[in-house]
Order: C-alpha cells, then structure tokens, then sequence
C-alpha cells in the first residue's frame, strides 16, 4: 500500500476526480465563467439533433481505426515475422522501425506537413511530379490528378493521415509482437522444418495461435488511439479543424477551449470514454478463448 498510495493519490487527483467532474458539467449549460444552469441531457441530445457533426467526427475516428488499424497491424506483423527468422540487419531494422516512436507526436505532424507541402520542400509532391514528367515523355499519364496535389487540404486530411499513423505506429507494434515471438520455444520450429512446414505454414500454425493474445492487446492499443487520435489533425488544421476533418478529440477540444461550451464538450468527453470502454470489452469479448500454453 505504501508503494501504490503515490500513483493512487497521482490518478485519484488528475484522472479520477476530473472524470467524475466532466460528467456533472455534461449535464450543464456553462461557458466555464459564469454560473452552471443545469439541463440534463439536453448537450447529449444536441450532438444528435443540432447537426450531424459529432457522428461525422465519430465517422473519421472509425475510417482511421479500421483502415489506419488494419495497415499497422498487418505490416507489423510482417516485418516482426521477418525479423523473428533472423534476416540479415535485424538489429538494425529494429532500431529503424522503432525510431519514429520517440519522436514527439508534434514533431511528427510537422515533418509530414513538410512531405505534404505543395512548395519546393514538399518531397512527395516533388517526386509525385518527376514521375509525371517522366510518363508524359512515353505518352503515359501516371498521375492523374493536377499537381502539386494539396494533400492537407480538409478534404483530404483524413486520408492523408494514413501513411503517417503507419509510419509512426508500425515500429511499436512490431516491437510488440516480437516480444510475443521470442517467448515462443524454438523447438517447435525445429519440428515444423523437419516435417517439411514451409515459412507461412509455420507462421500460420505455430506463431500466429501462440501470439493470439499479444495480437489481441495490439488491437485494444489501436482502438484506444484511432478513438484519441488528436495531435496531428490539430496541428495540421492549424488549430481550427472543420467537418471534413474533425474527429471526436479535436471536436471535443474546439467545443471546450475555443467556443467556451463546457457542457458539449463535456458531453462529447463522456460519450467517447464510453466509446472507448465499449470498443474495448467487445474487442476483448470476441477474441476470449482457452489461453494455449506449451
């Protein structure tokens, strides 16, 4: 107990209490000044009746977490699997995987906002029109869009954070699931090369099973944070995102911090944690099977 009183005390103040407060304010009419008016769940009944923005939002947050989700997952997977068979570098492929992920989440959104620019700095959009150019020499139309393309343009945002939440996530992940194979003993791969298992069959039957539950904590991680994600979108946005590139986080953050409605962004608030909490039980519920040991 003497051990656990900080971190209780720490939580008890900073999570617990904070918590309990955003959802009295949820059931408030306040600017964050002036007196609290009470009206019940009239701020929950105003994401779904004043405008469909809070559902749009959600919308984004679900497009980056079955999308952005799925290409963190697979590509970790893969390179972990590689790296697990021992090829040549591993060492440093591991560093270099894992790089982005002690770069701050700031840092990161500033360096994709250079690779997105439509000036001279913008390395995408400059590789995007040397490719141009080269079709356009063998009559061929590589790019079929006009050029330099505004990729950071709301419209596009979300899609344009893709390729950033793969290059930051992967290496973490991969990281992960590498733990996960390197607890597995490595004469059952022995066997399995010996009855003639190729290297996906091995993967299939032996790996894959035995890192159920590593997979299964790596998916919770992800839901959690497509539901969260905030920093980059904010950033990109300029601090003023808009219905084409909202999600719950900067919603909730712009309704609070900048419009002064406590008691929507407070609501909102309440209805991601709740989000957060469903998404994470039924993840949870649907992948419970007998644990396999060896």
């Amino acid at each position: 107990m003497v051990f656990l009183a900080p971190a209780f005390v720490l939580f008890t103040v900073f999570v617990a209490v904070p918590s309990v407060r955003a959802l009295g304010y949820s059931l408030q009419k306040w600017d964050g000044l002036s007196t609290p008016e009470w009206v019940g769940l009239e701020n929950f009944a105003r994401l779904f009746k004043e405008s469909d923005l809070f559902l749009v939002a959600f919308a984004h947050n679900v497009f980056l977490m079955l999308v952005g989700g799925s290409l963190v997952l697979g590509i970790a997977l893969f390179f972990a699997a590689a790296l697990h068979r021992r090829v040549r570098g591993a060492p440093l492929f591991r560093i270099a995987f894992f790089f982005p992920n002690v770069i701050s989440s700031v840092a990161v959104s500033l360096l994709w906002l250079l690779l997105y620019s439509t000036t001279r700095f913008g390395v995408i959009n400059s590789i995007a029109m040397g490719l141009d150019a080269w079709g356009r020499q063998w009559g061929i139309d590589l790019i079929p869009v006009e050029l330099p393309f505004a990729f950071l343009d709301s419209k596009y945002l979300i899609y344009s954070i893709i390729p950033m939440i793969v290059w930051s996530g992967v290496g973490f992940y991969t990281v992960l699931f590498l733990a996960g194979m390197a607890a597995i003993p490595e004469s059952f791969y022995e066997v399995a090369r010996l009855e003639g298992a190729s290297a996906f069959a091995q993967f299939r039957h032996i790996t894959a099973p035995l890192i159920r539950e590593v997979l299964v904590v790596g998916a919770v991680f992800l839901i959690i944070g497509s539901l969260k994600f905030f920093d980059a979108i904010w950033i990109l946005e300029n601090q003023w995102p808009t219905r084409d590139s909202h999600v719950l986080a900067t919603l909730l953050y712009q309704k609070v911090f900048s419009e002064y409605n406590v008691g929507y962004g407070s609501a909102v608030a309440v209805l991601l944690f709740v989000l957060v909490f469903a998404a994470t039980f039924i993840t949870l519920k649907l992948s419970r099977r007998e644990a396999v040991e060896y």
